[in-house]
């Protein structure tokens, strides 16, 4: 019989209790009435993912361990039985170290109960539904790719049996995430090597081609998860089974690193670097301007949900002369800074506000605008090293498949400050005039 957070924490002696609260402060922000609240906001999927985001990523694989380990019968895991599936690879780290990531999760109460009997807070599966990259087994998602599943000669037969084109798309969902968007009428056309006569396909320019991603559906090596039709992209997934057999080679958690990549840092005169960094100091202080004005000119109306649209993102990006992932950057951290707001319009459209609402800049961009250079470039990176923004989130999808847009809530993350700040400590750490090669070991 499995124990709950709360009867769990009621146990816990009050030296352990503080521990947990010195490494989740928020969970007294504010203060719970009682041990059960504490439990609630414990395993509050905002809590929980801001305790993962904290985390590095052999912790996080070795999470995805337990996840993955947990009994059918009761949903708990064992520290043995983690330590063998880090452990599967071909470079397993050391038991101790595993271990350790182990205690690290126990203290974080990401799990919690006895070493014998490890359970995972529920909330985690919410915020990363697919474990290490994997899939859901076959039995939840179909009962006759189950049933292949269930046969390991037939699956590896029918792997091997797999085109080439088909076999690229397993090596690239095995590799996570599991799910893929299947393009208008793949599920339609004539697999691959399909004896019948190959009709052409009009949606993807007309000419007459097999579906690979049909071959793999018919051979129940994926599972549609949403109905495709001609018309209309639908979704797929890879079973887990399927996964873990591509990944035999490089074991069911992938590669495992204990300890960060070094950075690759190549040398460079430092005259250049600083010249260099001065100069895209001013071109981050023009293109702001620039922007602020472009916003002055012509307001970008505020969406019901949340943030601006896309097509107004498009339209100061196409203006300013910029990328939109740079143009989204810029506005948010101009927010960020106080110098861009949203204006409420009386007496226009109403939106889920009561008034008509228009982000354009604030009376702070005028006084921005008198000030030094440097000044004005001192507050766009302070607003940028504390925003609680991940502009990184902009133009991908929410977990209702919504675009998430510009100063929009979902693009919200407490964690994202704490990142910045061990990014810049790497790049700290590395000698003067030296700058990491991108996919170096450095990320932002």
């Amino acid at each position: 019989m499995s124990t709950s957070l709360a009867d769990h924490l009621r146990s816990l002696p009050d030296e352990s209790l503080a521990a947990l609260l010195q490494l989740r402060p928020d969970l007294v922000v504010p203060v719970p009435a009682d041990i059960s609240a504490l439990a609630i906001r414990a395993q509050s999927r905002v809590s929980v993912a801001r305790a993962l985001d904290g985390l590095d990523q052999f912790t996080l694989q070795i999470l995805d361990a337990a996840r993955l380990t947990r009994g059918p019968d009761d949903g708990t895991t064992a520290t043995d039985a983690v330590l063998a599936m880090a452990t599967t690879g071909p470079h397993p780290p050391a038991p101790t170290a595993v271990r350790a990531a182990v205690g690290r999760l126990r203290a974080l109460f990401l799990l919690y109960g006895p070493e014998h009997a490890l359970q995972v807070v529920p909330a985690v599966d919410e915020v990363a539904p697919y474990p290490a990259g994997l899939g859901r087994p076959a039995a939840e998602l179909d009962p006759r790719t189950a049933v292949l599943c269930a046969d390991p000669a037939k699956l590896r037969r029918t792997l091997l049996a797999a085109p080439p084109s088909a076999r690229a798309i397993l090596d690239r969902l095995a590799a996570g995430p599991p799910v893929g968007s299947v393009p208008p009428g793949a599920l339609q056309a004539p697999p691959v090597g399909a004896e019948d006569p190959v009709l052409s396909d009009p949606t993807n320019g007309g000419a007459p081609a097999g579906s690979p991603v049909r071959w793999l559906v018919d051979n129940r090596l994926l599972v549609p998860i949403s109905a495709g039709t001609s018309t209309a992209s639908g979704t797929v997934e890879l079973p887990r089974e399927v996964g873990l057999l591509l990944r035999r080679d490089s074991g069911p958690l992938g590669p495992l690193r204990t300890s960060p990549p070094p950075v690759a840092a190549a040398p460079r005169e430092a005259k250049a670097v600083d010249s260099a960094g001065a100069g895209q100091t001013m071109e981050v202080v023009r293109h702001t301007e620039g922007l602020l004005e472009q916003l002055a000119a012509e307001p970008a109306p505020v969406l019901r949900s949340g943030g601006i649209g896309v097509r107004d993102l498009r339209r100061l990006a196409r203006t300013a002369g910029l990328d939109e992932p740079t143009t989204a950057l810029l506005l948010e951290v101009a927010y960020a800074a106080g110098l861009a707001g949203e204006l409420e319009m009386p007496g226009a459209a109403a939106t889920r506000y009561g008034v008509d609402q228009q982000v354009m800049p604030t009376g702070g961009y005028e006084v921005w605008r008198a000030a030094s250079l440097a000044q004005r470039w001192e507050q766009l990176a302070r607003a940028w090293l504390t925003m609680t923004r991940q502009v990184g989130l902009i133009g991908r999808r929410d977990d209702r498949d919504r675009p998430i847009t510009a100063l929009s809530a979902e693009a919200e993350r407490a964690g994202a400050p704490a990142t910045r700040r061990a990014v810049l400590g790497v790049l700290a750490d590395l000698e003067p005039a030296t700058a990491p090669t991108p996919g170096g070991g450095c990320r932002r």
